[in-house]
């Protein structure tokens, strides 16, 4: 090869190297740079993205200066899932955390976003504000889809304001006015959307202690005899031997005496929404209803389930023995009435069964033999 295309070959090998050297180079310091570009506004973007979150909580705990990601947030979440699945609220979902501070910068509390899939009209998303002392410091509706007029009442401040300053703890709802200091009102012809929003701030609470106050404590369980009859030691209770029915609708399963005090009736009706439904409900020798439980139900949580709560039950304390009849609102205890569960009248009638089946054993089996 002659001398002259030996140089030519070996200075284009060598302008070569040089090129993807500089190109080598160029690249480099355009990623380092980049890279510290990112750096610096990757800070100011994640704060842009809490605080386009926290907007739409702000309004939950107005005494923040400034929200925060809370550390292993991600992690948290995550957990929840099991938490809630595991929990009386199986269904809902928590949404977001973040963290509540001061001007110093310290943490004073926190957001956290639920939702319950149990509305009327479908999800009901909320975010309730709890101080590091377990104080809720407001509560908003971020989104639903409840009926004007009724469940979209909700998102109302006569509403909304209820929950501000009480303590971080289970909460129920009341349809004949909040008397507890655990309570509040029901919307009006909206019991299924207040249950929504009242087990979505629930799954809430118990995150918030789950998470930041040390644990969820658990609650002692209530003997459903007692509830049945709360004037008798259930340790007292002797069985007395069932007089069998010829009903197709309910059995008598167990009955007990309580002392010289009335008795305690088990039954279980067959007409349930979802399959059979057992209570026990308490007599006294005055023949007046002492109290109710319900020791099975299937019934559809947001719906039947309602039958459950302390509210239902309320309904029969002290009422005078007799047939039971529901009305759809306004019951009249001197009448032998209950509210009827709205949406759940399945579940109503299966009550009813269950009870006046009590009624009627107590009447022709038990009757004047505990005096």
């Amino acid at each position: 090869m002659p001398e002259n295309e030996k140089a030519k070959k070996s200075k284009s090998s060598s302008s070569i190297v040089k090129n993807t050297l500089v190109i080598l180079i160029v690249t480099f310091v355009a990623v380092l740079l980049l890279a510290v570009v990112n750096q610096i506004t990757l800070e100011p973007i994640e704060q842009a993205e809490v605080n386009a979150r926290a907007e739409a909580y702000a309004s939950v705990y107005t005494d923040a200066v400034n929200f925060s990601e809370v550390e292993d947030s991600k992690t948290l979440l995550e957990n929840s899932v099991t938490l809630i699945e595991n929990s009386n609220y199986a269904g809902c979902t928590i949404d977001d955390v973040l963290a509540a501070e001061d001007s110093s910068g310290n943490i004073i509390g926190y957001v956290v976003a639920a939702t319950s899939p149990s509305g009327y009209g479908g999800e009901v998303q909320i975010a309730v504000g709890i101080t590091t002392d377990g104080v809720i410091t407001g509560f908003d509706v971020v989104s639903n889809s409840e009926t004007a007029g009724l469940g979209a009442k909700c998102t109302e401040a006569e509403f909304t304001d209820q929950f501000d300053g009480k303590t971080a703890q289970t909460l129920e709802y009341s349809k004949t006015g909040a008397t507890d200091d655990n309570e509040i009102d029901a919307i009006s012809g909206a019991t299924i959307t207040t249950n929504a929003v009242t087990e979505a701030v629930n799954s809430a609470i118990l995150f918030y202690r789950d998470s930041f106050a040390g644990g969820v404590v658990e609650e002692e369980e209530t003997d459903p005899m007692k509830q049945a009859f709360p004037e008798v030691d259930t340790d007292s209770l002797t069985a007395v031997d069932v007089v069998e029915t010829d009903s197709e609708d309910y059995i008598i399963d167990e009955v007990s005496q309580a002392g010289d005090l009335g008795y305690i009736i088990t039954v279980t009706a067959h007409n349930g929404y979802d399959g059979d439904l057992q209570i026990a409900i308490g007599i006294g020798n005055d023949e007046t209803f002492k109290g109710f439980s319900v020791l099975v139900c299937n019934e559809t949580k947001p719906l039947g389930g309602q039958c459950t709560s302390e509210e239902f039950a309320e309904q029969f304390t002290d009422m005078k023995l007799g047939e039971v009849t529901s009305v759809a609102s306004g019951a009249n205890k001197d009448n032998n009435e209950i509210d009827a569960i709205s949406g759940a009248t399945i579940t109503t009638s299966a009550v009813l069964t269950a009870i006046n089946g009590a009624v009627e054993y107590y009447t022709e089996n038990l009757s004047g033999k505990g005096e």
